[in-house]
């Protein structure tokens, strides 16, 4: 009878360690789609910047100024 408790016990345990194991990789999936995601917006948001600088000299002057302050900080966190 013990070894029958310790069977199941171990049966149940083998469950619970197989779930947790499933749970961290759907965590670990997500981390990476969301990292693949954000890397496709950087790209995109590289080629706004692009974009922005041929008509830099056609915006205000404040404009201009705004845009670089935010490019810099754009660079800062890329």
């Amino acid at each position: 009878m013990p070894n029958l408790i310790n069977t199941i016990g171990n049966a149940i345990k083998s469950i619970f360690d197989c779930f947790k194991t499933f749970k961290n990789k759907q965590a670990e999936t997500a981390i990476l789609k969301d990292r693949k995601n954000l890397q496709k917006a950087v790209d995109i948001a590289e080629e706004i910047i692009e974009t922005v600088y041929l008509y830099l000299p056609l915006f205000i002057e404040e404009d201009g100024e705004k845009i670089n302050k935010l490019v810099k900080k754009f660079r800062k966190y890329n």
